[in-house]
Formats: structure tokens, C-alpha cells, sequence
């Protein structure tokens, strides 16, 4: 049983480095994964690098970055039954690190978790399946939404966030979807239908046309200037990641917009997200842009943090 892994680390801010990270001693509910895969997630990675929490949990430095990961068994404790050693899964958090802090902490090289963490992935494609923490997260936003109601939507945001709500938003049979986003690389790589560089582009022919908005870039002020847009009583759904929930209300009032929020993800939505991914139908290839092996992993974190064509970003661990 090893007693540490290499992880990629936050040490202090806007800093990273490859360390060996100490585990807490194992639990008899604990499960040992060895790394395959893992992502970065832009938005999360931007606060916690600076030392921002996305939760209300304060995080110190040092911090394990890291949500999703793809790895095989390795060791199972007496106390965990339905998962064996050499099975492949699906890991949405290692907490189990000693020597460092962590959200969710899967950047390293073996995992150490609960196995409420685990998903087995049973035939499901490793590059597909790495995806299932996005997708789940899309598919609890959405299920927030009755699409009976909706006529046509508007995303801000063709990030990995953005466009995978789209594409599930068309899974489900919804089609009607626009969206703004500021790099053209990012819109050509979408499903959505009338796509704008910035709120501009949206004449007057839109306004009160949308029912439903999804906010996908973390930016809250853009609520106000995407009111003109929404519908009397539309709803705003927010799938940022903010620090501080500040707009001008008198600026939004008068449209009576339903805010909603969302930040949880269950097990019923990452099983979901593993049949949908199973589903060779569902464009999942496209949004994996950029793969890296984890030793280049300041470079590969650049990419991820700053390119325009950035979507999704893969380590290899092997």
C-alpha cells in the first residue's frame, strides 16, 4: 500500500509544481486509484491557483487541484463491496491527502478517496468518460428547467461549461439555442444556432425573446445587460463559477427574472452522464482540445487557463 503520489500543486499562488504528497492513513472505506486521465477545469483552476474557494470551505496553500479522473483499482478497503481491484472508474475527488489541501484533488499520479467518490465505469470509453463530472454538472443545471416551458435559450459562454450544456440541452430534444461568445474558434466549434461576439450583435429583433438564459462565464454583471434579452419573468440560470453575487437591481426589476442557482452534482447525475457518454451519438470528442502528458503540466495548465481554442484539457498519467 503506498503512503503518498505525485500531485500537481498550487504551493503558493499562481504557482504549480509536480510533489510528492503524503496520504492520510487509509480507511477501511477508502479505495486506491491509479491515475489514467485527468482534466483541468478553467474557471475552477482560475480561483483556486489564486487561492479562491469555489465553496464556502476556506483552502489554503498548498492545494491539490484537479475534479475528474479515469483510473484502475488498486486496492479496495475490507469495508467497500461492488468495486475490486483492476476495475476502471470514474473519481470526482481524492480526500485523502495529508500534506496538502484540496477541493476535490485528483491532479496526481494515484488517488486515495471514499469510495462515495467512485463511479465504476464498466465498458464505458476511458476519453469519454473523463468528461462525466462536466456532463453531470450540466445535467443537474438542466434538470432545473421544465424544457416544456422553453421556446428558445441564450448561453453566455462557449466554455467547457457553456457548450456542454448545450449539447445537452439538444440530447434532450431542445434545439432552439443561441449563444455569445467573444473567440470565434469557440463558436464555430458549437451547436448553438444565431451565435454573437458580444451582446451587441443582439439587435432589437431579440429582445424579450429568450425564456430561458445560462450564464456560463462567471461573470454576474452580465445579467444586467442581457436583461433587455429575457422574457418578463424568464429565468437566469447560473453555472459560473462566482466569488461575489453583486449586479445593480435596479437594473434587472422591471423583467422579474427567476435566478437560479447551481453547484451540485449527485450520483444519479454522473450515472446519467456515463450512459449518455456511452452513446457514440453524443459529441463528446470534440471537446477534449488538448492532451498532455502530466509531466508537462505548466505548460499544459497554460493552455488551459488561456487559449481561445481551449475547451477541455487532458493529463495522461501513463
Amino acid at each position: 500500500m503506498i503512503r503518498s503520489a505525485k500531485a500537481i500543486v498550487y504551493p503558493k499562488a499562481n504557482k504549480v509544481a509536480l510533489l510528492e504528497i503524503p496520504f492520510q492513513p487509509a480507511q477501511p472505506t477508502d479505495i486506491l486509484v491509479k491515475t489514467i486521465l485527468t482534466t483541468v477545469a478553467p474557471g475552477l483552476e482560475r480561483m483556486q491557483i489564486t487561492g479562491k474557494s469555489v465553496t464556502r470551505r476556506v483552502i489554503k496553500f498548498p492545494v491539490v487541484p484537479g475534479s475528474e479522473m479515469v483510473g484502475e483499482v488498486v486496492w479496495v478497503g475490507e469495508f467497500v463491496h461492488g468495486i475490486e481491484p483492476g476495475e476502471l472508474v470514474y473519481v470526482r475527488q481524492g480526500d485523502r491527502w495529508a500534506g496538502a489541501e484540496s477541493l476535490f484533488g485528483c491532479n496526481a499520479n494515484f488517488v486515495l478517496t471514499h469510495f462515495k467518490h467512485v463511479i465504476p465505469l464498466g465498458t464505458a470509453p476511458m476519453q469519454r468518460a473523463v468528461l462525466s463530472g462536466l456532463l453531470a454538472y450540466a445535467i443537474s443545471s438542466v434538470k432545473k428547467i421544465n424544457l416544456q416551458e422553453l421556446n428558445r435559450v441564450l448561453v453566455l459562454g462557449l466554455g467547457s461549461v457553456g457548450m456542454m450544456a448545450i449539447e445537452y440541452l439538444r440530447y434532450k430534444g431542445f434545439t432552439d439555442i443561441d449563444a455569445v461568445e467573444s473567440f470565434a474558434i469557440r463558436g464555430r466549434m458549437s451547436s448553438a444556432s444565431a451565435i454573437g461576439i458580444s451582446l451587441d450583435d443582439f439587435t432589437e429583433d431579440f429582445n424579450d425573446r429568450y425564456d430561458l438564459v445560462i450564464e456560463a462565464t462567471g461573470r454576474l454583471l452580465l445579467i444586467e445587460q442581457v436583461m433587455r434579452l429575457l422574457k418578463p419573468q424568464g429565468k437566469v440560470l447560473l453555472m459560473g463559477n462566482y466569488e461575489v453575487t453583486k449586479y445593480d437591481y435596479r437594473l434587472i426589476q422591471d423583467k422579474e427574472p427567476v435566478l437560479i442557482t447551481s453547484s451540485l452534482v449527485q450520483d444519479e447525475h454522473l450515472i446519467e452522464a456515463k450512459r449518455i457518454l456511452s452513446d457514440a451519438e453524443f459529441p463528446a470528442e470534440k471537446f477534449i482540445t488538448n492532451v498532455f502528458p502530466a509531466h508537462e503540466y505548466e505548460h499544459g495548465l497554460e493552455v488551459a487557463l488561456n487559449a481561445s481554442e481551449a475547451i477541455k484539457t487532458v493529463f495522461t498519467w501513463r
